[in-house]
């Protein structure tokens, strides 16, 4: 049996609301969040979730109604365990997932990582090993085990995937002996995960293709074995291509309901796909000039509650009349302050669990009760910050030097203006910013700049035709997009137009570094975290990696130029082999352990400054990867410290 040494019961804990605040620093950025993965209970009188505590990841059971908590189970931190996600099963059980992460001595494996599933009594008793007995014997040291379906009508039985002896393999599994009841469908090494109808048989099953450049998705109908090809998602390594997306079970048999932009159209809509012929159906949800990207459904009889998409606000609609008071309802009592989320419905529909988050609000919870319209607050991710602490956000319009429609976001602080400006692009480049908490805008807020998020062609949400627009236009218009909101911002007077710097992460680092090679003339200083400098040698790395004829480097070359006709191009955008334009100081970081964009892309750009006489300085980050959002806490303060005091060198008053 897989065990996993430092999951014990643990003791009542407060929860995240109760806990004590402190004065606002630099660590009140880099905090993890103190509660995640809430879940209401189907009689809607409690929520599941998961609280950070001083030894671990625990498992608490809320009472929303006096806030009060009891922690049921703890995942030891000393013990190399993580807690990823709980659900209720029926108002006694609950289900949650458990990872250990690997224990290396030096360069030697000690303890493999893996991640299973277990359930308990919502008080911790009666805890289960998913796949207890003769099969967790066959279930591979290091694979996972996912939830395909909680079946929800049924008491004691849920779907679980995990990778046995023939591959990925589907089980139905009873949640209180953990002992499978029967094998229920078996797929292919690659396959990641699998969909399900309304009546609970895997439909729809999307496998990784060998060459990590997307997904390919296959169908079937009711009741049949085998499987036939439906659709191709390609997409980039640092974001999915969202054009097909399974979001859960439709009502019927061999209906799913997926978000997907049919042939032709602009923008994604919501749809009921049939797995029996491929088909989409009459769109099911529209969002009015956005993609829809998110359902809400009904568990109980596979309806759509809720649909959402983001245009500058984050947007939903409901299906019902009825629903949609409600929801405008909570809209006018959080005076248009945050957006919301839908979390969960109880069994009668009388509770809701919704999200807000907001510039000023990370991500809360509250309980809204629909017979009497009251919202009552449960807990925050971050509750040692207040809405004073945090400075406001606007969006801010602006029109291209070739008149299309621009906008972005302007986040300052409380002091009077002119700020410094700090530039702060997204990365993808296909991904965009939207109006929320974030721990690096706020910082930046919060010591004095003004930060703008400009969301350029090329960003997604906002139709197919804004997001090909930024197709070979690296260091061109997407780049143009950002200079000419920043001077919109000159032209107002919002900000200083002699302290301004530009930062970014991943395709945002060479928009910083293009940036300072492009118009050195604008900045005064530039940031590159995780940064591309030269297309040229990108582009030749994803080559030899990959294949000319991989899909990665079709995508690569599509998007950014291809080397055997765009040569003289691609080189005149590279802020390496540029740098010789470059007048403004160059700050540099990176994490060693970067596979999506090389530390050599950082590297090359620091020797090509070196020649070229320009300051510059490069941190490498000792085992991070690109995503600075899995990186330690203690990095993520170093990535906080260094670029405040680099902003504050070189953007001081004159």
């Amino acid at each position: 049996m897989w065990f996993a040494p430092g999951l014990a019961a643990a003791q009542d804990v407060e929860t995240p609301a109760a806990q004590a605040r402190g004065p606002i620093s630099i660590e009140s950025f880099t905090r993890n969040a103190a509660i995640w993965s809430a879940t209401l209970s189907p009689d809607g009188r409690s929520i599941a979730a998961i609280q950070e505590s001083a030894l671990g990841d625990v498992v608490t059971i809320i009472d929303w109604r006096t806030r009060a908590a009891r922690a049921t189970t703890l995942a030891r931190r000393d013990n190399n365990l993580r807690l990823n996600w709980v659900a209720w099963k029926n108002d006694n059980r609950i289900v949650f997932s458990l990872t250990q992460e690997p224990v290396w001595r030096g360069e030697r494996l000690i303890v493999p990582g893996s991640t299973r599933v277990f359930a308990s009594d919502r008080d911790g008793s009666n805890m289960t090993l998913m796949f207890s007995g003769e099969l967790s014997r066959r279930v591979r040291g290091n694979s996972g085990v996912i939830v395909i379906d909680m079946l929800a009508n049924e008491p004691e039985q849920i779907l679980l995937g995990t990778y046995a002896q023939h591959g990925f393999t589907v089980y139905r599994v009873n949640v209180t002996t953990g002992r499978t009841t029967n094998i229920v469908d078996y797929a292919d090494w690659d396959t990641i995960a699998m969909y399900v109808d309304g009546n609970g048989y895997p439909v729809l099953r999307v496998d990784a293709l060998t060459d990590n450049s997307g997904l390919r998705m296959y169908r079937r109908a009711p009741n049949q074995r085998d499987w036939q090809v439906a659709h191709e998602v390609r997409r980039s390594v640092t974001s999915e291509n969202r054009y097909f997306s399974p979001l859960g079970a439709g009502p019927g048999p061999g209906q799913v309901y997926v978000a997907a932009r049919s042939d032709g159209e602009e923008f994604q809509s919501i749809y009921l796909y049939n797995t029996a012929t491929g088909a989409l159906g009459a769109p099911v949800f529209q969002y009015p000039g956005a993609d829809a990207a998110v359902a809400w459904l009904d568990t109980n009889d596979h309806s759509v509650l809720l649909g959402c998409g983001e245009t500058q606000r984050w947007q939903c609609r409901a299906a019902r009349p009825g629903t949609q008071r409600h929801f405008d309802a909570l809209m006018a009592y959080f005076e248009g302050q945050v957006d919301i989320a839908f979390r969960g419905v109880s069994e009668d529909e009388r509770f809701w669990l919704i999200s807000t988050h907001g510039p000023r609000s990370p991500t809360s919870y509250y309980v809204y009760e629909l017979e009497t319209a009251h919202v009552s607050f449960v807990a925050s991710t971050q509750p040692h910050f207040m809405p004073e602490d945090l400075a406001p956000m606007r969006v801010v319009n602006y029109t291209g030097r070739d008149g299309v429609p621009l906008w972005g976001y302007l986040t300052e602080p409380p002091t009077p203006g002119p700020h410094p400006l700090v530039v702060y692009p997204h990365g993808g480049p296909e991904t965009r910013d939207s109006y929320e908490y974030n721990f690096f805008v706020q910082y930046l807020a919060w010591r004095g700049y003004a930060v703008f998020q400009p969301n350029f062609r090329g960003s997604e949400g906002s139709g197919r035709s804004f997001a090909t627009a930024g197709y070979r236009q690296w260091g061109r218009r997407m780049q143009d997009d950002v200079t000419d909101g920043v001077m919109h911002l000159v032209e107002s007077g919002a900000v200083d137009r002699n302290r301004m710097c530009i930062v970014g992460a991943s395709y945002a680092g060479f928009a910083a570094l293009a940036g300072a090679a492009l118009t050195p003339d604008l900045y005064r200083c530039a940031v590159s975290i995780a940064g591309v400098s030269d297309l040229l040698a990108i582009l030749s790395e994803e080559r030899s990696e990959q294949g000319r004829g991989s899909a990665v480097y079709s995508y690569w070359t599509r998007v950014m130029g291809d080397p055997s006709t765009d040569r003289d191009e691609l080189i005149a955008v590279s802020p390496a082999r540029q740098a010789q334009n470059i007048r403004a100081p160059v700050l540099l970081i990176h994490g060693e352990d970067d596979w999506v964009v090389p530390i050599d892309q950082s590297q090359r750009m620091r020797r090509a400054l070196v020649d070229a006489g320009r300051p510059t300085e490069l941190i490498e980050l000792e085992g991070e990867g690109h995503f600075w959002g899995n990186w330690s806490r203690e990095h993520r303060q170093q990535l906080l410290e260094t670029t405040d005091r680099f902003l504050a060198q070189h953007l001081a008053a004159e």
